[in-house]
């Protein structure tokens, strides 16, 4: 007997092994030897048929039972061509890694989600309108705290009350874990958890419960959207604005996209929401392509916070923060509520300066300047650390300052300047730490958290009613970027943030400040009015014809020497430019160095592609990449990219 897999590396085909395991059907996974090199291979045909070549054998099963079939074989086909990959990467991508079954897990049973799910008229109306139209694609717009999370559980019982499973995408794991807790008090352990946080092991467990019908709900990050289940009814993806949902590594795709296709080929109802709708989305309503619904009003009794603009003129350590804010949160504190501070960006310092010449101390490797981490120099990028240096590596002058403040500056002031409060820091750094973020949501909801600092993990999905003030320092940080969706992305970081304020019985108060209060979105933010900057940021892509007016498409050359990169890149235009006449109406942009030219030692040179035909990027990026000599260098390819970095 003969099996044909693939594996999940970027070439192209299916490979032949040999077995005596009649056991082995499609949909199961191997390991083979694979260029000398013991490897997974996905299953995806069983036969008889000797091969005019000499074939190794399978080394070992991993599977008792299939844990995909057909579906996910036609899913992982649709990312290959839509996201320009080998069929293998996709399939490795959307499976998991995970080797062995045998975890120590709490003993498993179906909820009865006997538990009723009041809603208000407004979540009522919304939830009956879902429910007449399960062909549609379906968006909630409601501000923060208005109960979108109560519509998706009604949905959710629903579904399962007919026998139908349901997938339930969150951006961040923080916020997995906090509504997995929210969930098992409705449907018991009748759903599992999906996120890379988990260990391959608990990943491969939890998605075999989903596809063979023993749980009924997932709740994960992006990668769940690729979980198989018998019958799925439903997919949901809250906060569906945030770009965690795109995937940075090949295959480079969005969540949002695969479940389109899903409800499509599946039939399941699929659910989009945020206080922050996408200009995707937007666009897409516009078009009719979605239906959207909207809560207008906060849950219960709470109401949207009262907003302050605060303008500041520097941004050291001893004027970071404005007299108003410092007086706010020693208010709150005294008032025994809680704070949230955000500054987006992490470390001691942004930037080491040298006084008499200006030179920054950069990365080596990277085209960035080092971030100061109090005792040493960190790239963001590729992780290089160095020692604090004491002489100017350009002029040797001593005379080096820090410049900017970073989470872990701004949590020492907070620290001297409220000796009594308890201040904690959420950003990445911190977030490394084992347990740190469940640990942080349990004391943030018992109280045990006077002063929560962080950088944008704090503004996403967070619900603790004890929070009275939201404190944004430096809210002009992400204007600067030189990227199209910069404007929109701080503006949407901006409204969820605020909207963590204020979202129990205490008022919410909400302080922002900028050294350019005359910027138009700030007019915006003050009053609430987000549909209100949409039009206008609307207007303004489709006068510079940018998404989601156009479909952009983005090919990066990348590699160690710089002049062969500079040359491939060159090719690959020629390329493009011969295979133009077959890809009408596909304007060519480039090549030219990327923004951030180098990365980890690697030079960087991108061309963008700009077309009202997605699936004519997608050809052309993929004969291009059959064509090109590479010299070595490696190609990235991203369809829809969320940055141009």
């Amino acid at each position: 007997m003969f099996v044909d897999v693939a594996v999940g590396f970027p070439i192209d085909g299916l490979f032949t092994y040999s077995t005596d395991d009649t056991s082995i059907t499609k949909g199961m996974r191997v390991v083979v030897n694979f260029n000398n090199r013991k490897t997974t291979g996905y299953v995806v045909h069983v036969h008889d048929d000797p091969p005019n070549f000499d074939v190794k054998p399978v080394i070992k099963v991993l599977d008792t039972q299939p844990i995909f079939d057909d579906r996910l074989l036609r899913l992982a086909q649709f990312v290959s061509n839509h996201y320009v990959c080998y069929f293998g990467e996709a399939l490795g991508t959307a499976l998991p890694s995970g080797k062995s079954y045998n975890i120590r897990t709490k003993p498993f049973t179906f909820g009865d989600s006997s538990k009723e799910v009041i809603l208000t008229e407004e979540q009522e109306q919304i939830y009956r309108a879902i429910m007449n139209q399960p062909q549609k694609v379906h968006c909630i717009y409601g501000i923060t705290g208005s109960g979108k999370t109560e519509v998706y559980i009604a949905l959710a019982k629903k579904m399962i009350q007919q026998g139908k499973a349901v997938l339930y995408l969150v951006p961040e794991i923080s916020i997995s874990s906090q509504m997995f807790e929210r969930l098992k008090a409705v449907f018991g352990q009748t759903l599992v958890m999906y996120h890379s946080g988990m260990n391959p092991n608990q990943r491969l467990v939890s998605w075999k419960r989903f596809y063979t019908g023993q749980a009924m709900i997932a709740v994960g990050t992006r990668s769940a959207i690729f979980m198989q289940a018998p019958n799925l009814g439903l997919i949901i993806i809250d906060e569906e604005h945030d770009s965690s949902y795109k995937e940075n590594s090949t295959p480079r795709y969005h969540a949002r996209t695969v479940a389109w296709y899903r409800h499509r080929q599946e039939g399941a109802m699929l659910v989009l929401g945020s206080a922050t709708p996408s200009l995707e989305t937007l666009y897409a309503i516009q078009r009719t392509s979605i239906v959207q619904h909207q809560l207008n009003k906060r849950f219960g009794t709470a109401k949207l916070p009262e907003l302050e603009i605060v303008t500041v003129k520097a941004s050291n350590a001893r004027t970071i923060f404005s007299n108003t804010l410092l007086f706010s949160i020693k208010k709150a504190i005294e008032a025994r509520e809680q704070v949230i501070l955000l500054l987006n960006r992490r470390g001691f310092a942004p930037v080491m300066l040298c006084q008499d010449c200006g030179t920054a101390v950069q990365c080596p490797h990277c085209s960035i300047s080092l971030t100061h981490h109090k005792q040493k120099l960190l790239c963001h990028y590729c992780h290089y650390e160095a020692v604090v240096p004491e002489h100017c590596s350009n002029c040797g002058s001593k005379h080096l300052v820090m410049v900017g403040s970073g989470t872990q500056r701004v949590e020492e002031v907070l620290q001297k300047m409220f000796p009594a409060a308890t201040v904690v820091r959420l950003d990445q750094d911190s977030a490394r730490r084992k347990n740190f973020l469940p640990a942080v949501v349990n004391d943030m909801m018992n109280g045990n958290i006077d002063i929560l600092l962080g950088t944008q993990m704090v503004a996403k999905g967070f619900d603790f009613p004890n929070v009275s003030l939201v404190g944004v320092m430096l809210a002009d940080i992400g204007l600067l970027l030189p990227d199209f969706r910069a404007v929109e992305r701080t503006f949407a970081l901006l409204v969820q943030v605020a909207g963590r304020s204020g979202r129990g019985e205490v008022g919410g108060k909400v302080i922002v400040q900028t050294i350019n209060p005359d910027n138009p979105i700030f007019h915006f933010l003050k009053n609430h009015d987000y549909m209100g900057f949409c039009q206008k940021e609307l207007s303004i892509r489709k006068a510079l014809n940018y998404p989601p007016y156009i479909r952009l498409a983005r090919l990066v050359v990348r590699g160690a020497k710089e002049d062969i990169v500079a040359t491939v890149a060159g090719q690959c235009r020629d390329i493009l430019q011969e295979l133009s006449p077959q890809f009408p109406d596909i304007t060519i942009l480039g090549p030219s160095q990327a923004p951030l030219h180098k990365i980890a030692s690697q030079y960087r040179y991108h061309i963008v592609l700009k077309s009202n035909n997605v699936e004519k990027l997608s050809g052309i990026l993929a004969q291009c990449k059959k064509k090109v000599n590479l010299q070595g260098t490696y190609l990235e390819i991203d369809i829809d990219p969320l940055d141009l970095l």
